[in-house]
């Protein structure tokens, strides 16, 4: 299996393990395509939020779902400068508590 192929079903697996371990919180419905668009070949991305957006999620939901990411630890996000967007780290759980 192709190493994208592989990274993506590893998201997808661990965002629907997330959903069902958690059911009074689940990660929004694009989290695990966010995820493998964001981290297709690497475990980080540094685009804009524009850029993102432009592979087909909406601009206006982007934000609170790059928020509960982060909040649920898939992601980190760093800034390194004012002028640069932030630069996200994947953080993929090895597993969720049941």
């Amino acid at each position: 299996m192709p190493a994208v192929a592989a990274r993506r079903e590893a998201i997808a697996a661990a965002v629907e393990s997330h959903n069902h371990a958690y059911p009074e919180s689940p990660l929004p419905r694009q989290a695990a395509q966010l995820l493998a668009t964001m981290f297709a070949a690497d475990e980080v991305c540094q685009r804009s939020l524009e850029d993102i957006a432009a592979e087909g999620f909406n601009r206006k939901t982007l934000p609170s779902t790059m928020r509960r990411l982060v909040e649920t630890g898939f992601l980190s996000r760093h800034q390194t400068s004012t002028r640069e967007p932030y630069v996200y780290r994947l953080h993929l759980p090895t597993s969720v508590p049941a």
